[in-house]
């Protein structure tokens, strides 16, 4: 994207033609191992909940710290947010 497209929050940059369909037109999930079914489960999930919640980065980092874990990677993204951590050491 040479330029942002504002109106509809598209920001300018390289981006992959596939995240671009799904982050900007439309979120269909695709993988070739699954199957339509597991598909079909995974795109409903993200259309059809009932009670959804997001948390920020921040949020998160201060839970993982209120219960002693070390966060090894964390990585955000529009769907969400992924931390790897482990238990801190006994001092």
């Amino acid at each position: 994207m040479p330029e942002p497209i504002d109106l509809l929050e598209i920001p300018a940059g390289k981006i992959n033609l596939q995240r671009f369909f799904y982050w900007h037109v439309f979120k269909a999930y695709s993988r070739p191992e699954m199957s339509i079914e597991e598909m079909n489960h995974v795109n409903f999930d993200w259309y059809a909940p009932r009670n959804a919640h997001r948390q920020s980065l921040d949020e998160v980092r201060a839970w993982c710290a209120a219960v002693g874990l070390v966060i090894e990677r964390e990585r955000a993204e529009e769907a969400g947010i992924t931390i790897v951590a482990r238990k801190g050491d006994a001092s």
